[in-house]
């Protein structure tokens, strides 16, 4: 899985609020995300064992980050990248295909 990034990322302002140290725990976490197929949610034993208290602190007064119940969300994370559901769909939409390959067919005359 891949993790989308906006090339405007780094020059946002709440970018620039948070510093450079907790851009970084964001964007572990983010890629912790990617891997994971959290949609966005990053448990808070994961936060902490990526990052200090003050860079996650950071995170949430610039805006990056929003506190749940157990952990934390990057808002708008699934307007940028694809949720669990759909990396699901796609991978076994791809499993068919090659499933399909195998066989010497390739679906569209039987």
């Amino acid at each position: 899985m891949w993790l989308k990034l906006d090339d405007h990322f780094g020059n946002h302002p709440k970018v620039n609020k948070a510093g450079n140290a907790a851009t970084g725990l964001w964007v572990r976490c983010a890629t912790y995300s990617a891997q994971y197929l959290t949609d966005g949610h990053i448990p808070i034993e994961i936060a902490r064992q990526m990052g200090s208290t003050r860079e996650i602190n950071a995170l949430l007064a610039a805006g990056l980050w929003v506190q749940n119940g157990d952990g934390y969300v990057i808002p708008d994370y699934l307007e940028f990248n694809p949720s669990r559901a759909q990396v699901e769909a796609d991978r076994e939409a791809a499993r068919e295909r090659m499933d399909r390959r195998r066989r010497g067919t390739n679906g569209e005359f039987g």
